[in-house]
C-alpha cells in the first residue's frame, strides 16, 4: 500500500503546507506536521507544496493470488439446534443457478452438533457435496469457535464465493470471517422470499 512520507525537516511554511490539501488532511501539532485519515492520496501536496518535503512511496506488491485453485460456491448453513433456517436452501438454489453458468460445484458447510442426519437433505436441494464439523462443542453458536471452522473451511477447500444468510448468526459470523481474510466483507444475503 502507497503511503506519504513527511520530511520535517524540508517544511519551510507551515501553514502554506496546510492549505494545499483540499481534503484538510495535513495537520500542524506541537511544530510537526501530520497526516490524517482524512488522507485520499490524491498527492496534491507531493506536486505543490515545498521540494521534498512529503514525498510519496509505492507500496510493496502484495503476493499474487492463483484464483484457479479457488472453485466452488459455498452456502453457510445456518440452524438452530439442527433445524436448517429457510434462508439455506434458498441460497442453495440461488448458488446452484450461478454454479451453473461458471461450471463450479456448490458446496455447504454445516457446523454444529449432532447433525450428521440433516446433510443428506441439503444434497437434495443442490449442495454437490456437505461438508460438515460436528463436535458436540459447537453445539451452541460461538463466534470464535465458528469463525475458526469457518476460516479453516476457507484455507483447505478454497471457494470461490461464499453465500451466507442475513440472519442473526449470519451478520456475526460473515464480518469476523471476512476479518481473517483482510477482505472488505462477506457480503449476506437477505432472504429471497
Amino acid at each position: 500500500m502507497a503511503k506519504l512520507v513527511i520530511h520535517q525537516e524540508k517544511i519551510t511554511d507551515a501553514k502554506a503546507l496546510i492549505a494545499i490539501c483540499p481534503f484538510g488532511a495535513i495537520q500542524e501539532k506541537d511544530g510537526k506536521i501530520s497526516i490524517s485519515a482524512a488522507c485520499r492520496m490524491c498527492r496534491m501536496c507531493v506536486k505543490k507544496g515545498p521540494k521534498g518535503a512529503i514525498e510519496y512511496v509505492e507500496g510493496q506488491k502484495k503476493a499474487q493470488i492463483d484464483k484457479t485453485k479457488w472453485r466452488g460456491i459455498t452456502v453457510y448453513v445456518d440452524h438452530v439446534d439442527g433445524v436448517i433456517h429457510p434462508v439455506t436452501y434458498e441460497l442453495l438454489g440461488k448458488a446452484k443457478e450461478l454454479a451453473a453458468k461458471i461450471k463450479q460445484p456448490v458446496y455447504a458447510l454445516f457446523i454444529g452438533s449432532s447433525i450428521k442426519h440433516k446433510a443428506e437433505e441439503l444434497l437434495h436441494y443442490g449442495a454437490d457435496k456437505v461438508y460438515i464439523c460436528d463436535k458436540p462443542q459447537l453445539e451452541y453458536f460461538k463466534i470464535e469457535a465458528y469463525t475458526s471452522v469457518f476460516a479453516e473451511f476457507i484455507k483447505k477447500i478454497k471457494p470461490a464465493a461464499i453465500l451466507v444468510g442475513a440472519t442473526p448468526v449470519g451478520r456475526q459470523l460473515a464480518p469476523r470471517v471476512a476479518a481473517r481474510f483482510g477482505t472488505g466483507s462477506l457480503p449476506t444475503v437477505l432472504s429471497l422470499t
